[in-house]
C-alpha cells in the first residue's frame, strides 16, 4: 500500500518538476531545481528527523505556531516522506526521456491547431510513458526495501523490511529474518524483471527543446503544487540546521555549539570511517564498473550474459536482504569478515556496482570501436588499449558514477546496519541511533556533517573531472 501511494505521488511531482523546468519559461527555475535536488544529499531518515522537528508534538509548526498536539507517527507520514525522497529519482528518469523527445512532433500538432494542453496529453505524455513506467518501477522497489522511514515515523506501522530488522536486532532470529527477506525479495525480482523488459535504453540525442506557449495564469496554476512541495523541502532541510545549533528545537532557539561539539567528539571515528568507506567504494565501483562494461560490451565470451546479469542483480536485491545475507555468509571461518571494515566496503561496492556498470555500458555504446581497432592495429594489447584509449573516453561516465556512489555510500544504512560494530561505526548509523533515542540535536549535527561530506565529495570529483560549469 505504501509503495503504491509513494510511487504515484513521486511520479506526479517528478513529472511536474520536469515540465516546469524544461518545458516552460516560468521565472524562478533555480528555486525549483534546488528543491528537487536537495533530497539527493539528504538521507531519508534525516528527512524524517526534520519532519519530526517541524510537525511532531514539540514541532515548530504544530506546537509553537499552531498550538497543536497531534500524533504524526503513522503510515501517512511514511508515504509523505518517501514521496519527497523519491521525487528526485522520478525527476531524473522522466527528464532524461523528456529531453530526448523531438519538438518537431509538438510543432506539427501546433500547426494543425492543437492547444498546448492537448499537445501535452496527446503527444508528450504518450512519449513519456516508458520513462514514467521505469521511474515507477524503480521507486516501487526502493519503497519496498525502505526500513529507516517506517521505523522513525511509522509508529506501530510495520513493513517487511522493518519486521526483518527487528527480528535481527531484537531477537537475533536470523532464520525468521531470512524468511521475511525472501518474501520481500519475490516482488522485487518480479518488478526488476518488468523493469528490464521496459528499460531498453533511451536515445540521448538531446535535441533543442521548445517550451509550451502558456499564459501567465496557467503557469501560476501548474506551479502551485511545485511551490508547496519546494517550500516543504526547504523547511525540512533548514530545520535540520536549526535543530543542530539551537538548545531546544521547538521551545528554546538560543544559539549553541554544544551538540556540534558532542557530535565531533563522539563521532570522530565514524566520520573517518564514513570518508574511508565512501572514497574506497566510489573508486572500486567506478573502476570495476568500467572494466565489466568493457568486457560485456566489447568482448564475446562464454558467460558474458551471466556476467551482465550478476553485475546488475544487486540492484534488485533489497538492502536488508543483502545485509542479512552478508551477516550469515561471513560470520564463520574461513570467511570471517563480520566486524571488519572490509565487509562494509565489499557490501557497498557490490550494492552500488550496477549503477556504475550500466552508466559505463551506455557510454561505451556511444564510443566508436574504430578507436580501439587503430590501437590494436598499431600493436597495443587489449589491456593497454583499455587503459590508454577506452578509459580516458569513459572518464566522464566513471566520474559521474563515482559521484553517485560516493553520495549514496555516505547515506547508506539499510544494507550495512547489521554489519556495523563500534569499531566500524558510520555517520548514518549514528544519525539513526540518535534519532531512535530522541537525541535530536546531536542527530541533526551528524546529519549536517553528512551533508557537508556529500557536497565536498561531489565538488572534488567534479574538479578532478575538470568540470567548471557544475553550478
Amino acid at each position: 500500500m505504501v509503495a503504491i501511494l509513494s510511487t504515484t505521488i513521486s511520479l506526479f511531482f517528478g513529472l511536474l518538476f520536469s515540465i516546469l523546468i524544461f518545458k516552460t519559461d516560468i521565472k524562478g527555475k533555480l528555486f525549483f531545481k534546488i528543491a528537487v535536488l536537495l533530497p539527493i544529499i539528504t538521507p531519508g531518515y534525516i528527512t524524517s528527523l526534520a519532519y519530526i522537528y517541524l510537525f511532531g508534538r514539540n514541532g515548530i509548526i504544530t506546537n509553537s505556531l499552531l498550538g497543536l498536539d497531534i500524533n504524526i507517527y503513522s503510515w501517512k507520514s511514511v508515504v509523505i516522506l518517501q514521496s519527497i525522497d523519491y521525487t528526485t529519482l522520478a525527476f531524473f528518469v522522466i527528464s532524461a526521456v523528456l529531453l530526448s523527445i523531438d519538438s518537431n512532433l509538438e510543432d506539427a500538432a501546433r500547426t494543425l491547431g492543437a492547444k498546448e494542453f492537448r499537445i501535452f496529453t496527446d503527444i508528450t505524455l504518450p512519449l513519456l510513458l516508458p520513462g514514467l513506467l521505469s521511474a515507477g518501477i524503480l521507486i516501487f522497489m526502493e519503497s519496498l526495501a525502505d526500513f529507516g522511514t517506517p521505523i522513525i515515523v511509522g509508529g506501530n506501522f510495520n513493513t517487511l523490511a522493518t519486521a526483518a530488522y527487528f527480528e535481527v536486532i531484537g531477537n537475533y532470529n536470523l532464520e525468521m529474518a531470512s524468511v521475511l527477506c525472501i518474501i520481500l525479495l519475490i516482488p522485487s525480482i518480479i518488478i526488476f524483471a518488468i523493469y528490464s523488459k521496459i528499460n531498453k535504453g533511451y536515445s540521448q540525442r538531446y535535441p533543442k527543446i521548445k517550451t509550451y506557449n502558456l499564459k501567465e495564469l496557467d503557469k501560476f496554476l501548474i506551479s502551485i503544487p511545485a511551490i508547496i512541495f519546494s517550500l516543504f523541502v526547504y523547511l525540512l532541510f533548514f530545520s535540520v540546521f536549526l535543530a543542530g545549533f539551537t538548545k531546544g528545537f521547538g521551545y528554546n532557539y538560543t544559539f549553541t555549539l554544544e551538540y556540534f561539539i558532542e557530535a565531533l567528539n563522539h563521532g570522530k571515528y565514524a566520520i573517518f570511517n564514513t570518508i574511508l568507506y565512501s572514497i574506497s567504494t566510489s573508486i572500486l565501483a567506478g573502476l570495476l564498473g568500467s572494466i565489466y562494461a568493457y568486457l560485456v560490451v566489447r568482448d564475446k565470451f562464454v558467460g558474458r550474459k551471466a556476467l551482465d546479469f550478476l553485475a546488475v542483480m544487486p540492484f534488485a536485491i533489497p538492502g536488508t536482504f543483502m545485509g542479512i545475507g552478508y551477516l550469515i555468509a561471513f560470520s564463520n571461518p574461513p570467511l570471517l569478515l563480520v566486524g571488519t571494515s572490509l565487509i562494509i566496503i565489499l557490501n557497498c561496492v557490490i550494492r552500488k556496482l550496477p549503477f556504475s556498470f550500466k552508466t559505463c555500458c551506455a557510454t561505451l555504446l556511444q564510443i566508436d570501436k574504430s578507436f580501439e581497432d587503430v590501437s590494436l592495429t598499431l600493436g597495443a594489447d587489449r589491456i593497454r588499449t583499455f587503459l590508454k584509449v577506452v578509459f580516458p573516453l569513459l572518464k566522464p561516465a566513471v566520474i559521474f558514477s563515482m559521484i553517485y556512489v560516493f553520495i549514496s555510500t555516505v547515506k547508506t544504512l539499510g544494507s550495512i546496519i547489521f554489519l556495523i560494530t563500534p569499531d566500524t561505526m558510520v555517520l548514518s548509523a549514528l544519525v539513526f541511533e540518535s534519532t531512535i533515542n530522541y537525541n535530536f540535536g546531536v542527530a541533526a549535527c551528524y546529519a549536517i556533517i553528512m551533508i557537508i561530506l556529500s557536497v565536498l565529495g561531489t565538488i572534488l570529483l567534479l574538479k578532478f573531472k575538470g568540470d567548471k560549469s557544475w553550478f
